[in-house]
């Protein structure tokens, strides 16, 4: 009687409130090994030893490790999306905003993960990766044409700028490291907040009045 009532306890479903925090512990234990080994090199088992839980328990919660991929790419991605919303205008300088997103990825990601696990990532899973890249898309009017318009406006950026123009090669320019072989050997030495440093001071120094390369320098200075 008392094994039948053990078994029957283990066999109830974990509240809801339970559920969910698990679901989101493995989510956040699959990105810091995503972040640390690769897309490709962490198994199931690595995620369920590093947890101390069974494999079954992960399975409860995502049915394979392309669930899970998915699953961990869209947490942070709507982490760091709703971020940026929150930063998106409420900066000091369309030129402070920069760096506000750029320390947010950071935060989420951690300040030395290395562009070859977005690579990797991107190689491995195209169609989830295309997914992210339109996802993007749909914010780009939002960031990118909207800070450089504020920027303008407010007398940091050159009035004479192709905003249209600036703001699509900016936006390839952030998606090109981590999908062009033509950066494999800065994916494999250099962190993305580095790459993002440069690619921000390169953007930036293009488009930026003398008022606004004051700040600049400021910035740069201070994020060293």
């Amino acid at each position: 009687m008392e094994t039948f009532l053990v078994f029957k306890v283990s066999c109830l479903p974990l509240p809801q409130n339970l559920f969910i925090r698990m679901k989101e512990t493995i989510l956040n234990k699959s990105l810091g090994l995503f972040i640390k080994h690769g897309f490709k090199s962490v198994t199931m088992d690595d995620i369920a030893n590093e947890l101390g839980i069974s494999k079954k328990t992960i399975y409860q919660h995502f049915s394979s490790k392309s669930e899970l991929v998915k699953a961990t790419v869209d947490y942070v991605f709507e982490s760091a999306t709703a971020k940026m919303k929150s930063i998106a205008g409420n900066c000091e300088t369309p030129i402070h905003e920069h760096f506000e997103m750029k320390n947010c990825l950071g935060d989420l990601f951690g300040q030395n993960i290395q562009a070859s696990t977005i690579y990797q990532f991107n190689k491995y899973y195209p169609r989830l990766s295309e997914r992210i890249q339109q996802k993007k898309h749909e914010n780009y009017d939002f960031t990118i044409l909207r800070n450089l318009r504020d920027g303008v406006e407010q007398g940091y950026y050159r009035k004479e700028i192709d905003i249209d123009f600036v703001g699509k090669i900016f936006f390839a320019s952030t998606t090109a490291f981590f999908n062009d072989e033509m950066f494999i050997n800065l994916q494999s030495t250099q962190s993305i907040d580095e790459l993002n440093y440069k690619l921000l001071e390169y953007h930036l120094r293009g488009i930026v009045t003398p008022k606004g390369l004051q700040i600049l320098e400021q910035l740069l200075q201070k994020n060293k």
